[in-house]
């Protein structure tokens, strides 16, 4: 037994059971209970935990609502572990994956950090709405804001890649939108603004911006051109000289027959329209002739300034109109006119073009009239001015025309005066009603030398 007590392991052996002997005589506290181990743990409340939705179909839904947006926690936690936590650690998700349109009441999920517990959440639950989605394609209205350079003036925006796009939103909120687009500044401006990009926006009648618009595509590339006053004209081919002998234009199909001009506002208010010179000479044959557009004026630029007619030259063909009526024009108040030659008061004209042109005149289609303007009394020659529709052209027949001008009877004369001048009247106005159509026919009764006169069968006195 000696031995043994002597032996250095029993030595140690020993030493180590009266070292935990004491250890336990000096911890022991006979008044301790296992309640004052949990006393080590503390409550720890935490207001306004947000809530985070997540798994929504947000191709075919929106969250219009989460009610409420946070909650109460009570937790539990040593107090290192509280400390240690912050506010973010704290995470309450709901699962939207599998919600459709209307109200949901669902339950929170909860991610407490490391050692802590959950004692209470206030609420549990939370209630969602949720909206279907629809869209619809609007045209893009880019606005420019702003005032160019002075003498200058800002076109119409050009969108690229394209002017129409798809706005995604809840039905309701879908039917307020208005205009979908954005603005642009062009103030001071003197050149084009190219490739300018551009973010859109949704907006309702009043020109607010609806919020939460998903638009496809949300940026498009803008181009607002800059430039002088333009005006856009007509062009007006003037046919300068003869065709060649016996030859006619068949077709004249210009490939241009507007033009804008630009310049300064004072001179395109003074250009109604662009000359283009045809040499009829020159055309001895089909095809295409070239023409380069004179420039007006103050005017900076044309487009276009060059253009090509298409031309059809054929042989000419003639065909006689007979018998068209002679139009006078500026007979003076009070006149009264008639024709003495031709003898027919009608005129009998030759006219030259292609055959087609030619096949498709109608009555109407040439006219024949007479300037009488600032002619009295009288008898005059005067020269018949043929109008015919563009390429066919008065070749032959009658170009004058002998006509007598008189004043007309005063209307206060006594009655025997107007049955006396009846029948010379009359008789005038018969002969020459007969003979031209255009007497100064007398309304009286007498029976003057051409039998017919007193009715007044004259029909083209006065205009």
């Amino acid at each position: 037994m000696d031995k043994w007590l002597n032996h250095p392991t029993a030595i140690k052996i020993m030493s180590l059971v009266i070292g935990i002997i004491m250890w336990a005589v000096v911890h022991f506290d006979p008044d301790s209970t296992p309640n004052n181990v949990a006393s080590l743990l503390e409550n720890h409340n935490i207001d306004g935990v947000k809530i985070e939705a997540y798994g929504l179909d947000e191709k075919n839904y929106v969250l219009k609502g989460l009610d409420p947006q946070t909650v109460k926690l009570t937790v539990r936690g040593t107090r290192t572990n509280l400390n240690a936590a912050r506010k973010e650690d704290y995470r309450i998700r709901v699962d939207l994956r599998s919600v459709t349109e209307g109200v949901h009441t669902l339950s929170l999920q909860l991610d407490l950090p490391q050692g802590i517990q959950l004692v209470q959440m206030t609420p549990g639950s939370v209630k969602v709405t949720v909206e279907s989605l629809q869209t619809k394609e609007f045209e893009v209205d880019v606005q420019t804001k702003g005032v160019p350079a002075q003498g200058y003036i800002a076109g119409t925006p050009i969108v690229r890649p394209t002017n129409r796009v798809h706005v995604t939103l809840p039905e309701n909120t879908l039917a307020q939108v208005s205009r979908v687009g954005a603005s642009i500044s062009v103030d001071g401006e003197t050149s084009a603004i190219k490739n300018k990009a551009v973010k859109l926006a949704a907006y309702d009648k009043n020109g607010k911006v609806i919020e939460g618009a998903y638009i496809d595509p949300a940026v498009v590339e803008v181009e607002v051109p800059i430039t002088y006053p333009f005006k856009t004209v007509p062009l007006q081919f003037v046919m300068k000289g003869r065709m060649p002998p016996g030859l006619s234009i068949d077709t004249f199909q210009p490939d241009a027959e507007q033009v804008t001009i630009y310049g300064p506002k004072e001179a395109l208010d003074q250009i109604d329209f662009i000359e283009a010179d045809i040499e009829l000479k020159d055309l001895a044959k089909s095809g295409k002739i070239p023409i380069t557009l004179a420039m007006p004026n103050q005017i900076t630029e044309m487009s276009p300034d060059k253009i090509n007619v298409d031309v059809s030259v054929v042989l000419s063909d003639t065909r006689t109109l007979e018998g068209l009526p002679i139009n006078f024009k500026g007979l003076g108040e009070g006149m009264s006119v008639k024709i003495v030659q031709p003898a027919t008061g009608k005129a009998d004209i030759v006219v030259t073009g292609s055959p087609a042109r030619l096949g498709k005149l109608q009555p109407g289609d040439v006219t024949v009239d007479a300037d009488l303007s600032g002619k009295g009394p009288g008898t005059y020659d005067v020269n018949l001015i043929v109008n015919s529709p563009r390429f066919i052209e008065q070749s032959g027949g009658v170009s004058t025309a002998t006509v007598e001008i008189a004043a007309d009877v005063p209307a206060t004369v006594s009655p025997e005066e107007n049955a006396s001048g009846g029948e010379t009247s009359g008789g005038s106005g018969g002969s020459a009603g007969n003979d031209a159509g255009a007497g100064a026919g007398g309304s009286g009764s007498g029976s003057g030398s051409t039998g017919d006169g007193g009715s007044g069968n004259g029909s083209g006195s006065k205009p």
